[in-house]
């Protein structure tokens, strides 16, 4: 954990905004362009793929509502974004402000595996897009897919609606550092996978939320942050295979495993699927990968909120809340590679499981769980510890940032006997001791990295000026500041008590203090 000087009367951070190179252009693209226009917003191009190539690092495109058909009989890719930005210069493919850009990919017919938009290029940034309608055309093979990322790194993909396809709405194969941001995915099903290559025979058994499956050692850092997933017919999120850790944090999920739309089984319904290799395991890295899932919910899943897949290796489970899953809410079903057999294995800490079976395989050596709700010995999990237990609206729009819908339901409640009741795990929280469970009560906003002099774009701030306070990991306000703006520098600054350090802060104020393009949410 990132600790600050305990010398000085005064803690003081810059932030400096980045500045629009001049030289950067802005193209456009609009469902009534051609491609032989000049790309201005006056005359656009069609496609995504003249955008690209009229874009160089540091470029913007930008896409006009409205609906882009793709069709082909011989083409197994609708969109192949291969040309590359530079850090601190990404390539941008944004929706245009107040519209929706619609990528309608059911006209792809020819005989293959379908990939609505195949990405090899890195440093790009995808945001405000909806993918639709990828099928899934061959009878004898697995699911088609949405986003596929094959080799690109280093990318943001954010608040991308991906629906309706045929196979995961984003997959990761190849690439690391991809940050996966407020995006949802819902209502895709597979209905033609095929188990022994032969017969459509496997319906709904590959059609996740989420995917990331990285097969190449170094593919480190990819993050799902903010992300929800609804009425997939397999996973909600599913990182079986991965040769490195993956972070799945703020994310919420639900009603997996169903022919979308229906109570009708179709795949495995897991609401967060964390790793795995098979079973035995075969083919897994050294070392084994630990995966960390925090803040996050899962709920009316067919089978487990959240599940160990035998997996080899304890993942890491941080504060979630797992409701009303219908096989168990936490099923840590791992398996020892020494002993050759299942066995339990998670790190488990300030998790809150409600309704139906709390935990399964949840004994053994390779177990790690205090602090849970079924660890409590004084307190027990009733409805009257929520504000709401409503299962509907969840699905709700985002706030104007992006961020996750503001809900009552699965939040504490005042005076409820599971608030303070966790352990500090080095992540932020209020009062005397975490929570249990996803939501903290009485956090409004909590930064989920460690501060520090972040890039910030001064277009993305309303408005800088405000009161801000800064509570340490206590929840006690280490001191009021106020924020001014001058010359395009954001001053920060606060009276640092003595033998006191700073560490995962969080703000509180009545106005957004920072936006960041690495996914730092708007505090208010």
């Amino acid at each position: 954990m990132k600790h600050f000087s305990k010398c000085g009367v005064f803690f003081v951070v810059i932030i400096m905004a980045v500045i629009t190179q001049s030289h950067a252009a802005r193209w456009y693209v609009a469902p009534g362009g051609s491609d032989n226009a000049g790309g201005t917003i006056t005359a656009p191009f069609a496609t995504m793929v003249r955008g690209q190539t009229a874009a160089v690092a540091g470029d913007t495109v930008y896409f006009r509502g409205g609906t882009y058909y793709y069709a082909s009989t011989t083409a197994a890719i609708g969109i192949d974004l291969t040309k590359s930005g530079a850090s601190g210069r990404r390539i941008n493919y944004w929706a245009y402000p107040g519209e929706i850009p619609v990528f309608d990919f059911y006209g792809m017919t020819a005989q293959q595996r379908i990939k609505g938009v195949n990405i090899s290029a890195s440093w790009i940034h995808l945001k405000w897009l909806e993918i639709r309608g990828v099928p899934q055309n061959l009878r004898n093979a697995h699911e088609d897919w949405g986003v596929y990322v094959n080799g690109g790194s280093n990318n943001i993909f954010e608040l991308l609606n991906l629906r309706h396809n045929m196979g995961p709405g984003l997959f990761i194969i190849r690439g690391g550092n991809n940050l996966v941001l407020n995006c949802d995915s819902h209502d895709n099903y597979d209905l033609y996978s095929s188990s022994d290559g032969s017969t459509p025979n496997a319906p709904g058994e590959n059609a996740d939320g989420f995917g990331c499956h990285v097969n190449q050692a170094g593919n480190t850092g990819n993050v799902f942050r903010g992300c929800r997933a609804w009425n997939n017919s397999d996973d909600g999120f599913d990182c079986i295979s991965c040769q490195e850790a993956v972070t799945i944090e703020n994310c919420w999920n639900w009603s997996n495993g169903y022919i979308p739309g229906t109570t009708t089984a179709a795949g495995n319904g897991n609401g967060f699927k964390i790793g795995g290799f098979g079973n035995p395991p075969d083919n897994y890295p050294s070392p084994i990968p630990q995966h960390t899932v925090r803040f996050c919910v899962a709920f009316n899943n067919r089978a487990a909120g959240f599940y160990q897949n035998h997996h080899p290796r304890p993942n890491y489970y941080y504060n979630n809340t797992s409701y009303n899953n219908r096989s168990a809410n936490f099923n840590l079903l791992g398996y020892d590679l020494n002993a050759g057999a299942d066995a339990g294995m998670g790190i488990l800490r300030n998790n809150l499981a409600f309704t139906g079976t709390a935990v399964s395989n949840g004994t053994g050596t390779g177990v790690d769980a205090a602090c849970n709700s079924w660890n409590l010995t004084a307190s027990t999990v009733s409805a009257v510890d929520f504000q709401s237990v409503a299962t509907t609206g969840w699905e709700a729009p985002r706030r104007a940032d992006g961020s996750l819908p503001v809900l009552t339901s699965l939040h504490l409640v005042q005076g409820s006997d599971l608030i303070d009741k966790g352990i500090n795990v080095g992540l932020p929280y209020i009062g005397t001791a975490p929570d249990l469970g996803a939501f903290e009560y009485g956090a409004v906003g909590i930064a989920q990295q460690p501060f520090q002099p972040y890039r910030v774009s001064g277009s993305s701030i309303a408005n800088p000026s405000g009161n801000v306070h800064v509570f340490d990991l206590s929840g006690r306000c280490i001191e009021s500041g106020f924020i001014n703006r001058a010359c395009g520098v954001f001053i920060y600054k606060f009276q640092q008590p003595a033998n006191r350090t700073y560490a995962y802060p969080v703000f509180r104020s009545k106005v957004d203090v920072i936006s960041s393009e690495e996914g730092i949410r708007n505090f208010r």
